[in-house]
């Protein structure tokens, strides 16, 4: 694995295991809540990459390039062998240049494939489901109508391979190669929890992640708040048996959620070390942050669907304080994003107008890309635009906004290439037919595309079909999704978003409020008040040594 220090950023990785809605009727509309463009009737752009020369074997692609270093303009070069042999000025003077077929991309912006760290993919079967205002405390209340919840009707998982194929499209559409997911199929995305399944694989080696939705035994709904008498906590051996660990744990903002932590610690059966990436981490303190630092832990961050269905998200301002690495997951289509670009503008809109702008458009972009490796155990393989590792690029539309504003306010149609290890998967149809035959044809909000179907017994008609009877392949920028959850904060305690008397939308109003600037809301787990372990009258929040009275 290779050292975090020469990324001028911080890796993220959260995600989770939800359910829920439409945005809530009463909840805050805070105006564009998920950063979308305001050009949302732009017309297409004109071209942005053409075909420079046609080759045998390899690609090569000039533009902008988003290096590990920060953006560059040069040339990425994939082999024939499907991984990046080059990035540089200019890779003219590098083995396979002559046979690779070139693409000039002067108004493109080149990434690597967004690596989705956390989904129940196999869920991603219908419309998200409507909660309304009802906010939850623990994901039991949701999942069984614990604790006189109501409980949401949530689908049932599906092995339908034209259902799954349609699920992974999405993803495919919104610039994603790799996933962390429950479910899928063989084709489009590399599933690298694909419990050793090769195929799924789609080329990369090594240890597959364990992805464990239960690690306490709890389906059923038990939920403590002390003590550690759960039905049945996985063991170290098991968790660890393969490559890294990947499980739930507090997902919630009641003492029950943070409690999980607690018991999933324990020096007789420790289950957050290295190797282990906490999905959600929605119920911790600074103090339980510092747990999963020490330990040297990852976190993945799914904020829609932890915003629609508990009103609240983890919190990453205390996670980047402590040098967690981070990465990023859409969770589930029911209560979560329909791809990485839609969780993307989520994460970004929430930064702006609730976390200060704490994270950069860089450190934003690297969630989904290389902290979604670094979490998933496979940053040597995939991640970065880096010589040896495979070739998984995508080229969006410059156009839009300036290199990685490019990525984040990117919709479907401005994505313009996709490629998994140099094959070819979506993207404008002149650029994809020099790259790959027996492709399928098909609009994308007036931009010509071609779709390259490799999931065995399944074709793009057939894909269309189950996306028809369940939920849409694409939106197109600037619109809302049908039925999208909303990323706007919202408990009967802070109701109203952000004002000018309650800058962070927490509903503390600034008078009174250790963080005014950062939201950091009164949770059921902190006994009535703002969180603020060290006690120093600065809120966790914003306070960049939360366990150091002495400093802030």
């Amino acid at each position: 694995m290779r050292s975090l220090a020469r990324y001028s950023l911080f890796a993220l990785v959260l995600a989770g295991c939800s359910s829920s809605s439409a945005p809530a009727a009463n909840a805050p509309s805070d105006a564009g809540d998920d950063g979308a463009p305001s050009s949302a009737d732009a017309s297409p752009a004109a071209s942005v990459c053409t075909v420079a020369s046609t080759g045998s074997a390899g690609v090569a692609i000039q533009g902008r390039l988003l290096a590990p270093s920060g953006p560059v303009d040069g040339e990425v070069l994939i082999d024939a062998t499907g991984k990046i042999a080059c990035v540089a000025a200019s890779c003219a003077s590098s083995a396979g240049y002559a046979q690779a077929t070139r693409l000039s991309c002067p108004n493109g912006v080149i990434a690597p494939g967004f690596v989705n760290a956390h989904d129940h993919t196999d869920y991603d079967v219908g419309k998200p489901v409507s909660d309304g205002t009802t906010r939850y405390g623990h994901r039991n209340d949701w999942r069984r109508g614990t604790n006189g919840f109501p409980q949401l009707k949530t689908p049932s998982p599906t092995s339908d391979p034209n259902l799954l194929a349609a699920a992974e499209l999405r993803f495919v559409m919104g610039g994603a190669t790799s996933i962390v997911g429950s479910g899928g199929t063989q084709g489009f995305l590399r599933n690298l929890a694909s419990y050793k399944n090769p195929g799924w694989m789609e080329g990369l080696t090594g240890k597959t992640v364990y992805f464990d939705t239960f690690p306490l035994g709890d389906s059923s709904g038990v939920e403590l708040t002390s003590g550690c008498a759960y039905p049945s906590i996985r063991s170290a051996s098991s968790a660890f048996s393969d490559g890294n660990y990947a499980p739930h744990i507090a997902e919630g903002v009641s003492l029950a959620a943070e409690n999980e932590l607690l018991c999933l610690t324990q020096s007789s059966n420790d289950l957050v070390q290295a190797r282990t990436a906490v999905i959600h981490a929605v119920g911790l303190n600074a103090k339980d942050v510092d747990v999963v630092a020490k330990a040297q832990a990852k976190v993945i961050w799914s904020p829609r669907s932890n915003i629609d269905l508990y009103g609240n998200t983890a919190s990453v301002t205390v996670i980047k304080n402590a040098g967690v690495t981070m990465a990023l997951g859409t969770d589930w289509l029911p209560s979560g994003s329909m791809n990485m670009l839609r969780e993307l503008k989520c994460a970004d809109a929430l930064n702006q107008r609730y976390f200060a702008s704490a994270f950069t458009d860089q450190e934003l972009v690297a969630m989904a890309t290389h902290g979604s490796a670094v979490a998933a155990g496979f940053d040597a393989q995939i991640g970065d635009l880096a010589v040896g590792l495979q070739g998984d690029v995508v080229v969006y539309d410059g156009g839009i906004g300036k290199d990685y504003r490019a990525v984040i306010d990117a919709g479907d149609e401005d994505v313009r290439l996709v490629l998994r290890g140099g094959k070819a998967l979506y993207g404008d149809a002149a650029i994809v037919t020099a790259l790959a035959s027996g492709c399928a044809a098909l609009d994308v909000c007036g931009v010509p595309k071609s779709v390259c179907v490799d999931v065995p017994g399944v074709t793009l008609a057939s894909i269309q079909a189950a996306a028809a009877s369940s939920y849409p392949l694409f939106f197109c920028r600037g619109q809302d999704p049908d039925a999208e959850p909303s990323c706007v904060p919202y408990r009967d305690s802070y109701p109203n978003g952000t004002s000018a008397t309650d800058r962070d939308g927490d509903g503390v109003v600034d008078a009174n409020d250790d963080c005014p600037d950062v939201f950091n809301p009164v949770r059921p787990m902190d006994n009535g008040v703002q969180s603020d372990v060290d006690g120093d009258g600065v809120g966790d929040a914003c306070d960049a040594k939360p366990l150091d009275k002495s400093a802030h």
